[in-house]
């Protein structure tokens, strides 16, 4: 048996109705469209599994897009370049990401029905002007609907490193630890975890 995981992409807007179409919580402040939902059968774990994985490769993308966006060629990246490349990159790595599959995009409620130990959300905020670029995407990971981590994919393992070692030594809950960094100013994380509270009603 494996530690499983699913992976979604979305994308985050000022909200211009109730909620997005895939349902979610009507107290959010933002409109997300989803764009991805991956399955990974076998280490869905944060440190040295597909957390680790997933922040590498983010971080890659978001400096590969940077770059570009200050070339005198301008090609703009979106959510959908990204949720191509990062399926591309599930199905061509043979050391770690193993077994993916595609689950068809659906209510959040039956996305979230599909067998996981983690989910990891990967929130973008595109821009028209430029894309998308390494300020304008987060990642987040739920560990079976009780707590969630958001952080920007060159924060992410050093930050849970960090609550995981708070949870062990202090006895402290992810709800306790004070983030203090762009996640709550930008509204981050308190849209995850009105996501977490959704998901756990329905």
């Amino acid at each position: 048996m494996g530690t499983h995981s699913i992976v979604l992409i979305r994308e985050r807007k000022p909200k211009r109705r109730e909620t997005s179409l895939l349902g979610g919580p009507a107290g959010s402040k933002y409109f997300y469209e989803y764009y991805v939902c991956v399955y990974l059968h076998f280490d869905g774990y944060v440190e040295g599994g597909v957390g680790e994985w997933l922040a590498n490769f983010l971080r890659k993308f978001g400096q590969d897009c940077s770059t570009q966006n200050d070339s005198m060629i301008q090609t703009y990246a979106d959510t959908g370049l990204l949720g191509a490349k990062l399926i591309n990159a599930f199905y061509s790595s043979s050391k770690l990401i193993m077994n993916p599959r595609l689950v068809p995009i659906e209510s959040l409620e039956n996305m979230f029905q599909v067998d996981h130990e983690y989910a990891y959300i990967i929130t973008t905020s595109y821009d028209e002007n430029v894309g998308i670029n390494d300020k304008s995407i987060m990642l987040s990971v739920c560990d079976n609907k009780d707590f969630i981590l958001t952080a920007r994919p060159e924060k992410f393992v050093e930050k849970y490193s960090y609550y995981m070692e708070q949870m062990e030594k202090n006895k402290k809950s992810f709800a306790e630890i004070n983030y203090d960094d762009e996640v709550e100013k930008d509204g981050y994380l308190s849209e995850d975890q009105l996501l977490i509270e959704f998901l756990k009603t329905h």
